[in-house]
């Protein structure tokens, strides 16, 4: 073999790992991809089925377990059940969070960092282990079985995800607005209200939205501290896969994916439409 053989084929070399390389890397991604969409989808098809127990594919097809979703009567409880905890969750998380980032991104607050881990730190805990900590405390405190007990737990679960959202959004809007307002005789509170609160209203609301979404989509919480009162429409599907597959939660699973994706389009694009 001459040298300018060799030459080539070691410049050819690299060429060649890197198109293997990135041909591994969109197969494990199609395999991740699949794997991840594959049992959603099997829901929406087996939710459009008329048998009499969920099977794959289906043999009759229909909308019979929408209509009994709709007129049954026994998941409208969970649902609003859910909404109603989501709503409350959202909106105290919401009211923690705004002055909290305030603080961290605007102010010299001493020791901001250990005040940002802490505001963070429910997302990296195991939500069991969250759970089980707040059982104890709970029930020294009367509050196992309780929506206040339940509303608190996902307000405090829902927090980080709406100060990562509004610290993102701070981050980008100047301090020199607030500045230039000061300069003009505004104090510095009306300048945070009328100028950095109104341009950071999109990230409130889309905020809001995921900490309802995190609240709504929560079943470990419900499970050790709603007792037997209180049940919310993850927990309700949840006991229905376990004591009795109901063929209707096909069609909830179905409801919830859509509604849910939608409200993080919703959130994404009001963080969008603010930049």
């Amino acid at each position: 073999m001459s040298a300018a053989t060799t030459r080539h084929s070691l410049r050819r070399a690299p060429r060649v790992i890197d198109q293997i390389s990135r041909w591994l890397g969109r197969v494990v991604a199609l395999i991740g991809l699949v794997f991840l969409l594959a049992p959603a989808l099997a829901i929406v098809v087996m939710s459009f089925a008329n048998d009499a127990r969920i099977s794959f594919p289906p043999k009759r097809w229909g909308f019979e377990r929408y209509v009994e979703v709709f007129t049954s009567g026994t998941w409208g409880r969970p649902t609003m059940l859910s909404i109603e905890i989501g709503l409350w969750a959202g909106a105290l998380a919401l009211l923690v969070a705004l002055p909290l980032v305030f603080a961290l991104k605007r102010s010299t607050l001493p020791g901001k960092g250990l005040f940002e881990g802490s505001a963070i730190a429910p997302l990296v805990i195991p939500v069991a282990a969250y759970a089980v900590g707040l059982y104890g405390v709970f029930a020294q405190l009367g509050l196992l079985g309780e929506k206040v007990g339940v509303i608190l737990a996902h307000s405090v679960y829902a927090l980080p995800l709406v100060v990562i959202v509004l610290s993102t959004s701070l981050e980008q809007i100047a301090p020199d607005l607030e500045l230039a307002a000061m300069t003009m005789g505004a104090s510095r509170l009306k300048a945070w209200l009328t100028i950095t609160l109104r341009l950071l209203m999109p990230s409130l609301l889309a905020g809001f939205l995921m900490g309802f979404i995190t609240s709504f989509d929560e079943a470990v919480l419900i499970t050790f501290l709603g007792g037997v009162g209180l049940v919310t429409l993850p927990k309700y599907i949840f006991d229905s896969v376990q004591y009795a597959v109901d063929p209707a939660i096909t069609a909830i699973a179905t409801l919830l994916m859509f509604v849910t994706t939608a409200l993080m389009l919703l959130a994404t694009t009001l963080r969008k439409g603010k930049k």
